[in-house]
């Protein structure tokens, strides 16, 4: 039995490969009009791009987002999957499920610096997951984001309505923090 070249490299072609990125950068944004630093600071005003923590919370005068940075492979993605670790320990082990939502925004900001001051509230939802119990884990679908990166980099904005949810930063040290499962 002959088999003709095409044959034997169209299996081969088709072989997907995933690799686990883990955030390259992240920081809590607040977005709101409170004091901070004993009433001489608009908390806006102020970064938490080096905490070993990052926040969503929506409240009456209080909006927090985290603002997740990847770096992607130079491969066009067939699949790109944005995995949501365990929060951190600071929620309590009653704390109730939560939503998360995700909108992919610019690349336009530095980890050391961003503020609600100069990084803008724009983006474009591309997700949303309800996780039943605080100690689960989720995932979203970011495909869209991860083919239409710009430079190889996507950003994330992750808020939540309620409760206030806190994961780990990828400056704590810790394993479980937000990654992408990305295809190519």
């Amino acid at each position: 039995m002959k088999l003709s070249l095409a044959a034997v490299a169209l299996p081969l072609a088709l072989g997907a490969s995933t690799v686990n990125l883990r955030v390259a950068r992240d920081s809590t944004i607040s977005y709101n009009g409170i004091l901070c630093n004993y009433d001489t600071v608009p908390c806006t005003a102020i970064p938490h791009g080096q905490e070993n923590k990052v926040t969503a919370f929506r409240g009456n005068r209080d909006f927090e987002r985290i603002l997740l940075g990847f770096d992607l492979p130079t491969n066009k993605p067939t699949k790109c999957v944005l995995r949501i670790p365990k929060p951190s320990d600071n929620n309590g082990p009653n704390a109730p499920g939560y939503a998360l939502t995700v909108s992919n925004t610019d690349n336009i900001w530095d980890e050391a610096s961003v503020s609600g001051y100069n990084k803008k509230m724009d983006g474009t939802v591309i997700g949303s997951v309800n996780v039943t119990a605080p100690q689960d884990t989720g995932s979203i679908d970011v495909t869209a984001a991860c083919a239409n990166a710009t430079n190889y980099k996507i950003s994330l904005f992750v808020d939540t309505s309620f409760p206030l949810i806190s994961f780990n930063s990828h400056q704590s040290g810790s394993k479980d923090i937000f990654t992408l499962d990305y295809t190519f």
